[in-house]
């Protein structure tokens, strides 16, 4: 270390890091290299048995999904949802019939003349039954 202004001014932790000689690093999980050097050894027979087993495993998984959904079917079937849908039925049927009660009587003409009337008489009064806002000063 005695060298380290002859390496282009790479400082000592440089060239630990480079050396992997720091106690807390750790070589990296994945090293690609390796996987590629390893995958290139792979013979003929090891290849196959890799893809049978992927095979396997995804006909596992299919298999399990396939009895879970046939369990859910069959659960499901046998819910009698005649009392929840009698329920909200029973429920929008009498919302329906006091929305009919509030609809009647807002078409009647009587209805809309004594809106009317009340619009008009509030404006009047309020133009001329009140005093003016304007603070008189003495």
């Amino acid at each position: 270390m005695n060298d380290v202004d002859e390496l282009d001014g790479l400082g000592e932790s440089t060239l630990r890091a480079a050396l992997r000689l720091d106690p807390d690093e750790r070589p990296a999980r994945f090293d690609a290299a390796a996987i590629v050097a390893a995958a290139e050894h792979r013979t003929a027979l090891e290849q196959v048995l890799r893809a049978v087993r992927g095979i396997a495993l995804v006909g596992v998984s299919l298999g399990i999904e396939a009895v879970v959904a046939v369990a859910a079917f069959n659960v499901l079937a046998n819910v009698d949802l005649g009392g929840p849908f009698g329920l909200a039925l029973s429920t929008l049927a009498v919302v329906a019939q006091q929305v009919a009660v509030i609809g009647g009587l807002t078409a009647s003409p009587s209805v809309a003349v004594a809106a009317l009337a009340a619009v008009v008489f509030a404006t009047i009064y309020e133009r001329n039954g009140r005093e003016s806002l304007n603070v008189r000063a003495s």
